[in-house]
């Protein structure tokens, strides 16, 4: 499939109109109402979740559903998070502007993920014109709260459909930006990626607390206390030069402190410090592993302070992100023969399948299903940060993949 100049304007305008309603938490469910709307003007029957999650405080927030087909044939789920998080300082464009400048279109949420979440619409719409009659079944889910603490939006997609029986899971993230310096696992290596890039796994997360117990003393003998901050310090430092290389097959994950609190401006050697500590997962690992390792690594040091360690959990076990890699099925087959080949150093051409070191709504998909689960969207930069950007040329292109994939996955391509 080749879009139109037709269909184009349709996409960008779509990805501009997501863009230009905010939906960072705790907004209003403007997005969620406007992406149902939408739907329904372009002619598909549309639902929203009826699962009262027990865990979502909000109340105010909902997935938006469509789905055709006769369930008669493959079963395949495109997905998409309509949530940002909240604009920071720093833009040149306006966050909900919308701005199109050199093949490119800047906002909050504009990589991650409205322009994705525009082309899984735009192609969910044209497949559902072009197979009237489509024998399996095409849903596409467009939820809430990814970008929000906890993934209530997919959590509570998962409880309230069995995807057990699915035969694949495309979730439309940035997937060139998701994948820089990630391993290959075709080319068994990290290198360069760029669009179209197909991710296949993705590391999990664990999150510990360290508290540090020193002895407070008057700051001009600082002998006579244990300094809990220069303990921690000796720690934190120990831990950014701690395997910094991550691979979710043969390595281990790496650690990026996340907040460290601890002292006043008193003249006092302080006694407690307090430091947060993300840890990546991979393949193999979980909190037991990590907790052990942790203890290793401050034993070795030989720290004055008494330390603590402690696992801070989510509000339930199912929100938590563990680990994952499927790249084998007949779907995701499909889906990587439509790749270009790529020649990383000597090798021969292959087509790349790639892990990623982030962590989102795919975990849930790819721990908490028997789906395989498929990574797939445009490139742009800047995510997470101001002057956010989408390449509109990407947009088109994953448009224009999905489409294809779908006619072959049902049987008419």
């Amino acid at each position: 499939m080749t879009m139109d100049d037709v269909e184009k304007k349709h996409l960008t305008e779509l990805t501009s109109d997501l863009i230009s309603i905010p939906s960072y938490a705790p907004d209003d469910d403007a997005i969620y109402e406007f992406a149902r709307e939408y739907l329904l003007k372009e002619g598909v029957e549309t639902f929203t979740s009826s699962l009262d999650n027990p865990l979502d405080q909000n109340k105010r927030l909902f997935n938006v559903y469509s789905r055709t087909g006769s369930g008669k044939g493959p079963r395949i789920m495109i997905n998409c998070h309509l949530d940002t998080v909240p604009p920071s300082d720093g833009w040149f464009h306006p966050p909900f502007d919308a701005i199109e400048d050199q093949g490119r279109i800047f906002g909050l949420g504009a990589a991650d993920m409205k322009g994705g979440c525009a082309a899984a619409i735009r192609a969910y719409l044209s497949i559902s014109r072009q197979i009237p009659d489509l024998k399996g079944e095409l849903f596409l889910s467009l939820v809430y709260g990814e970008e929000s603490p906890n993934p209530l939006g997919t959590d509570t997609l998962i409880k309230e459909f069995d995807l057990n029986g699915y035969d694949l899971i495309i979730v439309a993230e940035p997937s060139p930006l998701l994948s820089i310096n990630d391993h290959c696992i075709v080319h068994k290596k990290v290198h360069r990626t760029s669009f179209p890039v197909c991710i296949v796994g993705a590391e999990g997360r664990a999150l510990f607390e360290i508290e540090f117990f020193g002895k407070a003393a008057h700051a001009s003998h600082p002998s006579q206390g244990i300094n809990a901050l220069h303990d921690a310090a000796r720690v934190i430092t120990e831990l950014t030069r701690f395997d910094l290389y991550s691979n979710i097959k043969m390595g281990r994950g790496h650690y990026v402190v996340l907040n460290i609190d601890g002292g006043d401006q008193s003249f006092t050697v302080p006694s407690r410090c307090r430091i947060f500590v993300n840890r990546q997962l991979t393949l193999g690992e979980d909190d037991r592993t990590v907790l052990k390792e942790l203890n290793n690594i401050i034993r070795s040091l030989k720290i004055r302070s008494r330390y603590s360690i402690r696992k801070r959990y989510s509000p339930s076990p199912d929100l938590e992100y563990r680990p994952y890699v499927n790249d084998r099925g007949p779907y995701i087959d499909i889906f990587k023969e439509m790749m270009p080949e790529r020649k990383v150093g000597k090798s021969n051409k292959k087509r790349c399948l790639f892990t990623t070191s982030s962590v989102g709504d795919f975990n849930l998909f790819g721990t908490r299903t028997r789906a395989p689960v498929l990574v797939f969207g445009p490139g742009g930069g800047n995510i997470h940060a101001p002057n956010e950007y989408v390449n509109v040329d990407d947009m088109v292109r994953t448009t224009e993949y999905l489409v294809e994939f779908l006619m072959k996955a049902y049987g008419k391509g």
